[in-house]
This record gives structure tokens, C-alpha cells and sequence, in this order.
């Protein structure tokens, strides 16, 4: 008989231990979300929007291809065409096809979607900055290690 079948209080504790964390972690989750969204608001992007934006700064000149876009980004990708949809009518982003090969699209951002973004990026920072403005590097650092077993657990789902 394993030790986890042994004490059933203990498995109770670790249960409700267990719910509280993860109930825990889904509101720090909405509340940094709302946060961010809030910091977003005045600059017309909403959070996912922003991410992509950030994605494909971060490739500089590079453009990048729609796929690539959704690998890069942290959370489900299942709405980048949407999502690329609304940044290209805004022209905060462009479309090309490949020469080569048509059926890839490549993405880009515009000049306009560096000057959002760069508008947008201290918000976002202050918003950031709230969040985590009572850890200290430690925590943050142990955080940080935490979350990742957390994402690193669930990655095949």
C-alpha cells in the first residue's frame, strides 16, 4: 500500500491545499489579465493583439511566418488568423505570400504597429510592475521555476 493511500486526512489536506492554490493561481491570473487589459484599453489593443505584436517586434526585420507567430505566442493559438485579421485592417501589421512557396503567408509589423507598441509597452511595464511589487528577486526567481513545472505538466494538453 502506497503512503499517498495510507492517511486519508493527509490526502484530504493535500486536496484542499491543492484547490486552494490552484483557485489562487486562476485569480492572480484574472487579475493580472484585467490589468493588463486596462493598460491596453487607451492604445485600442487588446492583450492577445498585443502579444502578437510583441512576437513579431521581437524578429526585428524579420518576417515571420503566420505558424511561427502562433508557436511563439504564450498562450492557445488557435485565433491567430483572427487576430492577425483586425492588426492588418488597423495596418499595425502586413501580409505577404511567399515567393517560393504560396501557400505560406508571412507577417510583419508596420511602422505604425512599432509606434503602438511602444506607446502601449510603459502601461503594460506599470501594470507588470504592480503584479509582482511584493516579491523580491527570490521570490520572483522561485516563482518563476514554480509556474514553470505548473505549464511544464500540463504542456501535452
Amino acid at each position: 500500500m502506497s503512503s499517498d493511500n495510507a492517511d486519508p486526512d493527509l490526502n484530504r489536506a493535500r486536496d484542499e491545499s491543492s484547490a486552494l492554490l490552484l483557485h489562487r493561481l486562476r485569480g492572480a491570473t484574472a487579475l493580472v489579465d484585467r490589468a493588463v487589459a486596462r493598460a491596453l484599453e487607451p492604445h485600442g489593443l487588446t492583450a492577445a493583439q498585443y502579444e502578437v505584436l510583441k512576437v513579431m517586434a521581437q524578429a526585428y526585420a524579420e518576417s515571420l511566418p503566420c505558424s511561427e507567430v502562433g508557436k511563439r505566442l504564450s498562450g492557445p493559438s488557435s485565433d491567430v488568423t483572427r487576430l492577425l485579421d483586425r492588426l492588418e485592417t488597423v495596418s499595425l501589421m502586413a501580409r505577404e505570400r511567399d515567393a517560393s512557396d504560396r501557400r505560406v503567408v508571412h507577417t510583419k509589423i508596420t511602422e505604425k504597429g512599432r509606434e503602438v507598441l511602444a506607446l502601449a509597452e510603459p502601461a503594460v511595464r506599470r501594470a507588470e510592475a504592480q503584479a509582482l511589487a511584493g516579491l523580491d528577486d527570490v521570490d520572483r526567481e522561485q516563482l518563476t521555476a514554480l509556474l514553470a513545472s505548473v505549464q511544464s505538466n500540463l504542456a501535452g494538453n
